[in-house]
């Protein structure tokens, strides 16, 4: 693949090669400052003025969702909880505390709910109903199926206690919200840089799937929002990855290239969304998805790694981007890899955390250091 980098206008040769500015000879700057480098807060001092538009109006719909969803996941505090998480299509998702019913009984995790206490369901809504209308305090019998095993399985309602919505709904809400406001900052300051806004689509995206994941469980409003965000978390990191540290000449085609980035998992959102009724369909299709996104982040990786390998000057962004995205996604993306395929329940808790490391890496190296540029031919062979 044939790396392209654009040398900004008006720079001379040299200047383009070290990733700086010309010099303004007439002007020098303040005490402190390199005539040839100026200083952070000079380089920035326009970006600052005003906030894009576009950026705010991106915020807005974030922050009521945000908002919506803080207090649908407050709601569910003190209410009769069946022990387990419940998918809109009425299958047990692996995700929950040590102590909750996956811990006990491991088939428990991606079966599919049939009936209640005898009475078919179809899907999570009747079960949430029937469990609040049950009460804190009653046994259940829920009849599960997990592939062609159909068991049943008395569970005691219990209410759903603050420390549930610490460990669960906490790392999810806040994480997610300061995925986007971090990476949202940086590209206010940088607007026109390619690797900021293609850090914001990837930050956004990751961010409202986390602000969202507490809805799939109850009560499904952002069911669509949420499976669309999550399938453009690979696109995303192939965009960030062919935009920096070295900018690709395949999304030098305009329009036409991030269509073809981002309209296949479009696509994949829309069978995701179709096949929710049938366990057999959809369990593949979100193995198949967490693969993409644990593919597309060594994708990044792989891109930084051949800028280092290249030569790019200054090393120093490349190599805090390389620490932000190995710190984040090695283990989360481990996780969503093999996450269908756990045994048992996973907490939040301890693998969202090191995400955050993702916007406030790379934002530090794309607003402390000029775009790293590989070195000519000419000072190559000097």
């Amino acid at each position: 693949m044939t790396i392209g980098i654009v040398p900004r206008a008006g720079a001379s040769p040299s200047a383009t090669n070290s990733g700086t500015s010309a010099p303004q000879a007439s002007q020098p700057g303040p005490r402190g400052e390199s005539a040839t480098m100026p200083s952070a807060a000079a380089a920035s001092a326009p970006a600052r003025r005003r906030t894009p538009r576009w950026v705010l109006a991106v915020l807005v719909p974030v922050m009521v969702i945000f908002a919506v969803c803080l207090a649908n996941a407050l709601a569910w505090i003190g209410q009769p909880f069946s022990g387990f998480l419940v998918a809109p299509n009425g299958i047990v998702v692996s995700i929950g505390r040590a102590e909750w019913i996956h811990a006990r009984h491991h088939n428990v995790s991606f079966a599919r709910i049939l009936a209640v206490d005898g009475r078919p369901v179809s899907g999570g809504r009747d079960v949430h109903a029937y469990v609040s209308a049950a009460g804190v305090g009653k046994p259940i019998v829920y009849t599960f199926r997990n592939g062609t095993e159909i068991f049943r399985l008395p569970v005691r309602a219990r209410p759903f206690a603050a420390t549930d919505f610490a460990e669960l709904f906490v790392p999810l809400l806040a994480v997610g919200l300061l995925m986007v406001l971090v990476s949202a900052a940086v590209v206010a300051r940088r607007p026109g840089a390619p690797e900021a806004r293609a850090l914001f689509v990837l930050c956004l995206a990751i961010g409202l799937a986390m602000i969202t994941a507490p809805d799939q469980w109850y009560p499904y409003w952002f069911t669509g929002l949420y499976y669309l965000a999550v399938c453009m978390i690979p696109p995303a990191f192939a965009q960030l990855g062919l935009t920096y540290p070295q900018r690709s000449t395949l999304l030098g085609h305009g329009p036409l290239a991030y269509a073809a980035l981002y309209l296949p998992f479009v696509g994949l959102c829309a069978a995701l969304l179709a096949s929710l009724p049938e366990p057999s369909l959809v369990l593949p299709l979100n193995y198949a998805l967490y693969f993409f996104v644990a593919n597309a982040a060594l994708l990044c990786v792989g891109a930084l790694v051949v800028g280092l390998i290249d030569g790019v000057r200054p090393r120093e962004p490349v190599v805090l981007c390389l620490a932000g995205m190995l710190g984040s996604c090695l283990i989360a993306g481990s996780i969503l890899a093999t996450y269908p395929l756990l045994p048992w329940p996973i907490s939040p808790l301890w693998f969202l955390g090191p995400l955050l490391l993702l916007p406030v890496c790379e934002g530090a190296a794309f607003l402390r250091y000029p775009t790293p540029a590989a070195p000519s031919p000419e000072g190559a062979a000097s």
